[in-house]
Parts: C-alpha cells; structure tokens; sequence
C-alpha cells in the first residue's frame, strides 16, 4: 500500500489528506473501471473475424531465467556416476534431475557437466504456454475465502499476467489466448484441474487444433497428500502410502494407482475419501501425462510460472496472517497489481487508458 500510496497522492495532489479509507475508496472506485474495460474489450474482440491476425501485447522478456541445477561441487561425483552409468543419483541430485542429465547425456556425449546442471524445461518452437491456477483470500468471515484466479501467458515476445473471477476472467483469457497462439503456435495449458478450467479447455478452446492441456504435478501431490490424512491409519501410513501412489502417478499410469487406491480399501479408515480420490483422478486421467518422460524430454510438468503469479498478484499483500477482505478490495488489489506487473501502471494513471489486449 505504501508505494499506491504515493502513485494516488501524486495524481491528486492531496498526501495529507489520503487516508486508508480514502485510499480503499479509490482503489475500489479503479477497480470497476478496470474490470468494465476488460470486458468491454474482450467482448468487442471476439466478435472480430481477423483475431487469429492479431498480435497480444506482452511485456518482453527479462533476462532468461537461469535453471536451478546441484551444488557445482558434486559435478564430479555426477560425471563419475554418468560415466559408470549408475542408475541411482549421486547424493544431493534429485531423481528427476538425474533423468533428465543421464538423457541428455545419452542423446549428446559432447554436453559439459556445466549444461547438464542447468537442464529444464523451455517453451518449444511456436509454442505458447498458459499455466491458470486459483488462490484465496480470506473473507470476514470465520473459514470462509473469496476465489480469485490468476493466469500467466508466455510466448517466445514475452508475458501477459491476468486475474479476475468465474466466467468474465474466462472470456478474457479466452481472447488472450487466441490472440497469444494465433494462427501458427501451438497451446499449452497447465492448470490445477478444477472443472471450469477442464469445460474451458474442452469446451471453449475448440477452435484451436493444436493444443494439450496437463494437470499441475504440484496440485496433484497436494490433493493425493490432503486426502491421504484421512485415507490412512496412524502417522506413519500416510508417507508409505503416497510413496507407493506418487511412483505409479509420475509415470501417468492412472489405472495402476486406481487399482492401488482399491487394494487399499480393507485399510482405510475413511471409505468416502478413498472414494473421492478415485474420482479425483478418473475424472482427470486425459490430463494426466507421463511426468517422468516429459521431466527427461525438458518439457513444463508443473504450474510455476502461475504459483509465481499467485505470488506476485495475491500472496504478497493479501495472503499475510489475520488479514481479512472484502471482494471489492481483494479483487480491486489483484488488478492493479496485475496492471503493475504487465507494464501499464503509468498508461493508466498518467493517461486514463487500460492496458489493450491488442499490440499496437
């Protein structure tokens, strides 16, 4: 708030006089005219016959993100390991980092220790990656939250960031991606599998040909994590039992971790969550790959880039202990957060004109 503070100070030329509440007002008041905008485009777009010749406006890339590999002091230990072909890791590498170094290894004798340690995963030619993924905040209300969802789109340009709720961040971010992909790209969706983004992909994406959509590794673990507590028997069940369900689920065999989940029956101690399980992953199995050989092939497995924007248009300023929300707050933080993050902050106060979806 603090930084807003100043922007909104600054515009009215009243510092002193700009109290919290006249800043929540605010705040509200830029909120509506944001989100009315939005909509406003975004239904003016895809009533046009030429989207697919458009371009979406993006902020350009930074400096490439440099991937996270071992410590460079067990580089020895792990050229010793690739040369004997060990099939372990050596201590400290991760299995999937050892996957991925011993196939790139395989497949090129001549990359250096140096490139194997930074192996992961990059956006392939023409191809656009959209991760959407949903956070909380908290109401009020004693254990309830307002829903909001956040999105990244990445393409070779650059990066777009969205939020919003239900079926008006779903139209925007169905005109996002048809601008984004186009007439030449290719789609990838990572998302945490809840049914309006499954109906969306199924659905509403028809019109792209080329697209795949993969459930989140990460909201996968967590769900199976979350509903084992309540599966198994005593403390140490649970760690046994998800080791077992994690290693048929790495490798995207649905039908052998349903028939572990059914062998267990006899076991549980709550057959209504075994049951939940079950369905969870049944209903999801078209979405759920084989994480192990798209890890070795450097391809996205999980939904980082959208856990970043969680972070980057939520957490950090609503998520912190004891702080509770209106909708009209939370939802009015989370836009201009995102009109920070996708560079039109100073468009926006200085001129009076919302970010367009549309390059220039």
């Amino acid at each position: 708030m603090p930084r807003w503070r100043a922007y909104l100070a600054s515009q009215t030329q009243e510092e002193q006089i700009l109290s919290d509440t006249t800043i929540r007002s605010i705040v509200r008041t830029h909120d509506q005219i944001m989100r009315q905008a939005e909509q406003a485009e975004s239904a003016v777009l895809l009533q046009r016959d030429d989207l697919a010749t458009l371009e979406l406006q993006v902020m350009p890339h930074d400096q490439p993100r440099r991937q996270a590999g071992w410590p460079a002091e067990l580089n020895a230990a792990v050229e010793t390991a690739l040369a004997t072909e060990q099939v372990c890791p050596p201590e400290g590498v991760s299995w999937a980092d050892w996957d991925r170094a011993r196939a790139a290894r395989r497949a090129d004798a001549t990359r250096t220790m140096e490139d194997l340690r930074h192996l992961g995963p990059a956006l392939e030619a023409d191809q656009v990656l959209v991760t959407v993924d949903e956070v909380l905040t908290r109401k009020p209300t004693p254990h309830r939250f307002w829903e909001l969802r956040t999105a990244r789109v990445v393409s070779a340009q650059g990066y777009r960031y969205l939020s919003g709720e239900g079926q008006i961040f779903l139209q925007q971010l169905l005109v996002v991606v048809l601008l984004a992909v186009g007439a030449r790209r290719s789609l990838l969706l990572i998302a945490d599998g809840a049914r309006a983004i499954r109906a969306f992909f199924t659905e509403t994406l028809v019109p792209i040909p080329n697209k795949t959509m993969i459930l989140d590794w990460y909201h996968l673990q967590q769900k199976c994590m979350d509903l084992s507590s309540r599966i198994c028997r005593g403390k140490a069940a649970p760690a046994h039992f998800l080791w077992r369900l994690y290693r048929r689920l790495w490798r995207g065999d649905v039908p052998a971790a349903v028939a572990l989940l059914e062998a267990y029956r006899p076991h549980t101690r709550n057959t209504a969550m075994l049951e939940t399980l079950i369905v969870y992953l049944q209903a999801r199995e078209a979405w759920i790959p084989n994480y192990r050989q798209r890890r070795m092939a450097q391809q996205y497995v999980g939904s980082g880039h959208v856990e970043k924007a969680n972070d980057l248009i939520v957490a950090r300023r609503q998520k912190r202990r004891s702080l509770q929300w209106s909708w009209e707050t939370s939802d009015a933080l989370a836009a201009l957060r995102t009109l920070m993050l996708n560079g039109g902050w100073e468009r926006y106060w200085q001129q009076r004109q919302v970010l367009p979806l549309v390059a220039s």
